[in-house]
């Protein structure tokens, strides 16, 4: 039987126990200060700067003129779709162009700068390296429109800084965003920079190509065969990946980390993070821009910017010039005006191969200060911080063992125990996240999010939080501790928390993964408050105050990062793989996020009283989500705003024997997917029609890669999601016309060259299959042979891809292979040569029953819809 003493110290063990306690409401009030750090984030995120007019030059001399920019882009635009090889882009945007300049060197100052213009016609060809898909891009008479500015007096400069975006754009859109914006960007940097007083102590070269859209062969032009590229010393790239929103630099250098002091010291808006270069390197964005071709076959540092994000009318018919913010224009024409100013005078690019150093570390923070140093300075200072965060961790632990009459050891085993704990609550938290994407991928209700970006939160980030929260509490409630106080125990998680980023930072030091400064962030603030807390004695309540004011810093930079991250990922999501998990990525980015923000706040949660009320609000809230997501506000796409992509090609197959007679002859629409819900409506629509959406299936076996007409080989690679719906072939007036000239055989050699002239449209593309027991040792489309593609039934693969620009003629090119087929059935074969031919621009070709398909697609769909032509022979 307890005595009354007994019954006292309880009682009062129990009050000690709930006065250290807090409020629920208290836990509120912290979820309410974070989501409001979060908003106010937002609005400095999508705050702009003031775009000027043209009455405003006379009071802002010398600065970018928003409205200059938005006339151009009007004209620019109002063309219609640039495709490669059409009259709207060879003709009329090239004239448009040079107008333009001639006025802006009609407008410049005569005593500092002369302005020179020309119209590049190129020829060549270019090797893209891609791992199951390698290919050969030729080019016949494509346009670049280049321009200079030099010194009006004096030689011409030894070095340059040249500005490069494109003026062409895909299919059935406008490419008001994609690239028209930027192009009209760099003219009026170029009138304001011709308008200096001053002249330069470098040239600026000025590159709009005319052929990016098409594996980047504008740039390779410019690069492999304009004399003024010779002087090129550094770039700047711009293009885009959105309508609207702020231009973010995701790319620099690479190794020339003093372009980086440039953009820190000269940029008004900086917009940038090592964290987009590394996942655009990585391949997680499906796309590639001019600065691969500058970087890598120019062999010279620049900088790359591109406005990523709400990328939802990217590629689209949407892309239009009323999508495009006069502040946009502003934003990205007041960075590069600024940066071009001062690398056009920049000492560096005299002698730039001196200052190549390493990779760096840089992000802006929330768009008001840049940050950045060189990969080796990320090295040494993350080593320091993490022996810094232990040490204060230390000095912690054993200040609360000298006040709780306890010893390290013991304390020690009571931090590895907490450790342990969170631990176990991020596998689990993560796992359910992770596992719900899985479950969601299965059942077919995927991207909820795609429009309802809210249910991110609820979907992904709710069940992480639920575990991470649940953890802590459930292990202070039945794991008891007399020796340590609540308090203590928080902190000790905390401080486990703080270890295990340690360690997590450490491993990404080592695999030098640049975007391991977001957990060196997160340590910086906690290792400083702990410090803090240190000489304050972890006063009372105090301490989480300071632990809570150190946060307000990291938490409202990763709600930024979390900004940039879902607003770019997000649509990519609508054309990205469809035989990929969408849900996949999207919770990874989720989980990431949820670690970063709340890492150091969910063990406060065990401090509550009656915590699991508050968890119980976090799966409430996990609950309406996954109701609004089986409702339609889930359904993924809209009309106009987050539209659902479709391409289509209506194909005309022509297949031959060896001897030149047809063998077959079909039509029918192939559907390349973009999305996991392409299957889903096309089938739906087949039906209405009397037609039956089927796989490709055996075709890929029967015919060299499916008998498809794949605009880029790479496409072969979504085969197995691929639609094929029979109908009837059609007559196209400019028709494939492949034409054998001759054949030249070395019997001493075993060769054969076989001549050939191809007359067709502007985009071609030829599959070049020998048999077994051949190999292709020579070709005209390029001086060496690239390796083989992806086999087809066990033969080689060489895929050549073909645009002609203002050059018409029929392409000529020759074949030498060596060998004779090893089969009985296929004696006096050589290869298989198969020509396809994309209409791109030629909405005159549409067969009536092709557009009446086209038509029956819901108002939430953007269709991409051409007619394509097939030749297959063997030689």
């Amino acid at each position: 039987m307890e005595s009354e003493a007994d019954l006292f110290e309880s009682a009062n063990q129990k009050r000690s126990k709930r006065d250290a306690q807090i409020s629920p409401w208290w836990l509120l009030a912290l979820s309410g200060a974070v989501a409001g750090v979060y908003f106010l984030v937002y609005w400095n995120w999508a705050a702009m700067p003031i775009a000027l007019r043209r009455a405003d030059e006379l009071t802002h001399p010398d600065r970018f003129i928003a409205e200059v920019a938005k006339q151009h882009l009007f004209e620019m635009s109002n063309v219609g779709p640039r495709v490669a090889g059409s009259y709207a882009n060879e003709i009329v945007t090239v004239q448009f162009l040079l107008r333009v300049i001639d006025e802006i060197a009609a407008e410049a100052n005569p005593a500092a700068h002369r302005v020179e213009v020309e119209v590049q016609r190129a020829y060549g060809d270019m090797y893209l390296d891609y791992e199951k898909y390698p290919q050969t891009s030729v080019y016949q008479g494509i346009q670049n429109v280049v321009a200079r500015i030099v010194p009006a007096q004096g030689s011409d400069p030894d070095n340059y800084l040249m500005l490069s975006s494109h003026f062409d754009s895909v299919p059935q859109s406008p490419g008001a965003g994609d690239d028209g914006t930027m192009s009209v960007i760099m003219l009026e940097v170029m009138r304001q920079l011709a308008q200096g007083k001053r002249s330069y102590e470098h040239g600026l070269v000025f590159v709009f190509n005319g052929c990016e859209e098409n594996t980047l062969q504008g740039s390779h032009a410019f690069v492999a065969h304009h004399r003024w590229f010779a002087k090129v010393r550094t770039f700047i790239n711009m293009d885009v990946a959105a309508n609207g929103g702020r231009d973010i630099m995701f790319q620099a250098g690479p190794k020339y980390s003093f372009l980086m002091e440039y953009y820190r010291d000269h940029v008004p808006h900086p917009y940038c993070t090592a964290v987009a270069e590394e996942l655009f390197q990585a391949d997680l964005v499906p796309s590639e821009t001019d600065y691969l071709i500058y970087s890598t076959v120019g062999n010279i540092p620049g900088m790359d910017f591109a406005h990523s994000t709400w990328g939802y009318l990217y590629h689209t018919a949407y892309d239009a010039y009323d999508t495009i913010p006069n502040t946009t224009l502003q934003h990205t024409g007041d960075n590069v005006l600024a940066l071009a100013k001062a690398l056009a005078n920049a000492p560096e690019l005299y002698d730039i191969r001196e200052h190549e150093g390493s990779k760096a570390v840089f992000f802006d923070f929330l768009n008001w200060f840049l940050v950045y140093y060189p990969l080796w300075a990320s090295i040494i200072l993350n080593v320091g911080l993490v022996v810094v965060a232990l040490c204060a961790i230390g000095l912690s632990v054993w200040m609360m063992a000298r006040s709780m009459s306890l010893t390290v050891g013991q304390l020690l085993l009571q931090g590895l125990t907490s450790m342990g704990v969170v631990l176990l609550s991020l596998i689990v938290g993560i796992g359910l996240s992770l596992a719900l994407a899985a479950i969601l991928n299965a059942v077919d209700s995927t991207m909820s999010w795609f429009t309802q970006t809210w249910l991110i939160f609820g979907l992904y980030v709710c069940p992480f939080l639920i575990a991470t929260c649940t953890g802590p509490v459930l292990y202070i409630h039945f794991v008891k501790n007399d020796h340590l106080s609540l308090h203590a125990r928080v902190q000790l998680l905390l401080h486990a928390t703080c270890v295990l980023y340690a360690l997590i930072l450490v491993v990404l030091t080592a695999m030098s993964i640049r975007s391991g400064y977001l957990f060196t962030m997160a340590i910086l603030f906690y290792t400083v408050t702990t410090l803090v807390n240190v000489s304050i004695k972890y006063s009372a309540f105090a301490w989480l105050y300071v632990h809570l004011a150190g946060q307000i810093a990291p938490i409202a930079y990763f709600s930024s990062v979390s900004l940039t991250a879902f607003a770019t990922f997000i649509p990519m999501q609508g054309r990205g793989n469809a035989g990929a998990n969408p849900e996949l990525l999207i919770a990874l980015f989720a989980v990431l996020v949820g670690l970063l923000v709340a890492g150091f706040l969910t063990p406060l949660v065990a401090l509550a009283r009656k915590s699991y009320l508050y968890i119980a609000l976090v799966a409430v809230f996990f609950v309406v989500s996954i109701i609004v997501m089986v409702t339609s506000a889930g359904f993924p796409f809209r009309a106009h705003t987050s539209p659902q992509r479709f391409y289509i090609y209506h194909c005309t197959r022509e297949f031959y024997h060896q001897n030149g007679t047809l063998r077959r002859l079909e039509g029918g629409y192939y559907v390349h997917p973009q999305d996991r819900y392409t299957g889903d409506l096309i089938r739906e629509l087949a039906v209405k029609s009397d037609l039956s959406a089927v796989p490709l299936g055996a075709e890929c076996d029967k015919e060299l890669y499916c008998g498809i007409p794949f605009y880029q080989n790479t496409q072969h690679g979504q085969r197995e999601n691929g639609l094929w719906i029979q109908g009837n072939p059609f007559t196209l007036p400019e028709a494939i016309d492949l034409q054998l000239v001759d054949s030249q055989r070395d019997p001493e050699l075993n060769l054969t060259t076989f001549f050939f002239t191809a007359k067709g449209t502007d985009h071609m593309s030829f599959y070049v299959s020998p048999v077994e027991g051949v190999k292709l040792v020579g070709w005209s489309f390029s001086k060496t042979i690239p390796r083989s593609g992806l086999a087809w039934n066990g033969q080689e693969v060489h895929f050549v891809n073909f645009v002609h620009g203002i050059d018409d003629r029929p392409h000529e090119f020759y074949l030498t292979v060596h060998g004779t087929a090893s089969k009985a059935v296929e004696a006096g074969w050589s290869f298989y040569l198969n020509i396809v031919a994309q209409y791109m621009h030629h909405e005159q070709y549409r067969a009536s029953e092709f557009q009446q398909f086209v038509d029956q697609f819901p108002d939430y769909a953007h269709v991409v819809a051409y007619p394509a032509h097939l030749v297959s022979r063997i030689y």
